[in-house]
């Protein structure tokens, strides 16, 4: 029996568009614990779920994010005629259904992803995360009860410096490791050393089973469907 809980990385970005109102509800439909999304600031300040700086990938529009209003950005095709939403639309939808890993992708909105957290409640039901460790530094700063994770996707050259420097100076509570670098020994250590684990993007169904086995915490794929169906086949009935 696995215990992992399931992460849906930009939703169910193989059945509808990633990180759109849709993918979340799918993944949500599906039976996911966590749905993971990515945020920026449009330039009026509104925090936006969009993975990339540049909406030229996701979207019929070009550009940068940072250079448009939200107005503008919602008015953008990103897939199948969905929309970029923001993250007040994210939490309206998720609040109560599904926990919400929410990634910081660019420095300076820490204040308000915190706020946005704090004023709907939801403390408990999120997580931060992020590759610039500054910015889940300054989260737990602003509001300690807010889990925050570290993201790594390469081998540190040091790694019992990493796992000192991210309990200590950073103060994060998980690191969500690249699948390019999670062992068995090393996922280990991390929880050796106090910090919960989570494994990204296990995709194919050996990649399921093969990080399943070295007990994550938290297991994330842009399939979904294929960890829960995982869980279910592998439950104690």
């Amino acid at each position: 029996m696995y215990y992992f809980q399931v992460v849906g990385h930009r939703g169910a970005p193989m059945q509808a568009p990633e990180n759109t109102l849709l993918s979340f509800r799918r993944a949500i439909d599906i039976g996911v614990d966590w749905i993971e999304f990515d945020l920026r600031e449009a330039r009026d300040g509104v925090l936006v779920v969009i993975h990339d700086d540049a909406v030229d990938r996701t979207t019929n529009g070009h550009g940068k994010v940072c250079d448009m209003a939200f107005e503008e950005l919602e008015m953008l095709d990103a897939g199948d005629g969905h929309r970029i939403p923001s993250l007040r639309q994210v939490i309206d939808l998720a609040k109560g259904s599904v926990k919400m890993d929410m990634e910081i992708k660019e420095n300076g909105i820490e204040e308000d992803v915190v706020e946005a957290i704090e004023s709907n409640g939801i403390a408990g039901q999120c997580m931060v995360s992020s590759f610039i460790y500054d910015s889940i530094k300054n989260v737990k700063g602003l509001s300690p009860e807010i889990m925050t994770a570290a993201i790594m996707d390469k081998m540190p050259e040091d790694p019992e410096k990493c796992l000192d420097m991210l309990l200590g100076d950073v103060k994060a509570d998980a690191i969500m490791l690249s699948k390019k670098i999670a062992s068995a020994p090393f996922v280990g250590e991390v929880r050796r050393q106090g910090l919960e684990v989570g494994i990204w993007n296990a995709d194919t169904p050996g990649e399921v089973e093969w990080f399943a086995a070295m007990d994550p915490r938290y297991l994330c794929s842009n399939y979904p469907e294929r960890l829960v169906e995982f869980k279910l086949a592998h439950a104690i009935v």
